[in-house]
């Protein structure tokens, strides 16, 4: 137990140096490793936002790439460059479709598969024109041209630098490409193990792809902190109005995709303007962070909350019926964790609404509206308590 404990403290000062010598902020140093805890609004955006750039250059490139046709055949016997024209019009046919792709519904896995998709077409293209042009027998601007064929790579790796990738991502998309370019260079040189050459090449190429993961790593870092600084309430370190509502859009869209029951919690604090008055707005400012910190340890992962406003509160809970959504809230209000100044517990109000079940509710808008109604109708009824229907 003790050789455990000690481990754990080591492992928690190792990654407290690192984020103190890297300046990386509580929570950024797996962020930037793994996407997995990204929250789903800043999945969705960082998706929307690589997709966005994927597009622009799968179209640019369809437009580019056949152009390239006339210079193939000044620099290159004709079957060669017939040859070549063939596999542009086809590559620039690939750009065309993947730029359409990009038109999807951000998500995570969209978003990789686009980049991968930028990333093989040109590959693709690139082992093509090395195999057909190996061994042939050119003049010196044809084996000028070909050499230049050499630099493509240089220029994939350097265009990851485009996107916000989390580290594991730029490991999952740099290797195989390392490894074509290194297996494609040694079969153009005719020689089974790559030669010195091969080997400087694969080096620079290496090199290149360090530098751009942590161009990458830093374009997420300061889309992360971007994202929180529009999307988070500066007090208590929720979603704030703005972002919530992007948020229930999401959910809402998908629980009607999905079929998964939705409910939604209208909390307001009791008598919380008696705190101010009495007390302060610095204490009252402690008891909304406290009833922040108190509520976000005690829902699901999945669940969210949101600070509607003032000392109103919203739950976002997928997968949760208004009996589940009522008997969690319960459980956190019966433990009088969050205490007035004066010692005694510090109640909600709230009013809990589900899809499918309330009829009448059929969009996010409606669902708050309704949720709202029961907030106040508890309120009416002697505060401290829940409605749900």
């Amino acid at each position: 137990m003790l050789k455990r404990l000690f481990s754990k403290s080591l492992l928690g000062l190792a990654k407290a140096q690192l984020r103190q010598f890297f300046f990386l902020g509580p929570g950024d140093f797996v962020d930037l490793v793994s996407g997995r805890h990204h929250s789903l609004l800043f999945s969705r955006y960082r998706a929307r936002f690589i997709l966005s750039r994927v597009r622009m250059m799968a179209a640019i490139f369809a437009l580019l790439t056949p152009l390239w046709i006339f210079i193939d055949f000044a620099a290159f016997p004709s079957h060669l460059a017939q040859s070549l024209a063939t596999g542009r019009l086809l590559t620039s046919a690939a750009f065309a479709l993947l730029a359409f792709y990009c038109r999807c519904t951000p998500s995570s896995g969209h978003a990789r598969a686009a980049v991968a998709l930028i990333l093989t077409i040109p590959t693709a293209f690139f082992v093509f024109s090395r195999t057909l042009l190996a061994g042939a027998h050119l003049n010196a601007l044809g084996t000028a041209m070909s050499a230049g064929y050499a630099f493509l790579p240089f220029v994939l790796l350097a265009g990851l630098a485009l996107f916000p990738l989390v580290a594991l991502e730029t490991l999952l998309f740099s290797l195989p490409m390392l490894s074509i370019f290194l297996i494609s260079d040694s079969l153009h040189s005719q020689n089974l193990l790559p030669g010195f050459d091969d080997l400087a090449v694969f080096w620079l190429l290496l090199l290149i792809a360090v530098v751009v993961s942590m161009a990458s790593l830093s374009q997420l870092q300061l889309m992360k902190g971007l994202f929180q600084q529009s999307s988070l309430d500066p007090l208590t370190h929720l979603f704030n109005r703005r972002s919530g509502e992007q948020f229930l859009q999401l959910q809402m869209a998908q629980a009607k995709r999905h079929g998964f029951p939705l409910s939604i919690a209208f909390l307001d604090l009791d008598d919380f303007k008696q705190i101010n008055d009495r007390y302060g707005h610095e204490v009252g400012d402690k008891m909304l962070l406290h009833t922040a910190d108190a509520m976000k340890a005690a829902l699901r992962e999945s669940d969210a909350l949101i600070r509607w406003g003032g000392e109103e509160f919203l739950v976002i809970m997928p997968f949760a019926t208004v009996w589940q959504a009522a008997k969690r809230l319960s459980k956190i209000a019966d433990s009088r964790v969050i205490q007035r100044p004066d010692g005694k517990a510090l109640t909600w109000s709230a009013g809990i609404a589900q899809w499918p079940l309330d009829a009448a509710a059929n969009s996010w808008q409606e669902m708050v509206t309704l949720a709202d109604a029961r907030m106040y109708r508890a309120k009416t009824q002697g505060k401290g308590r829940l409605v749900t229907q």
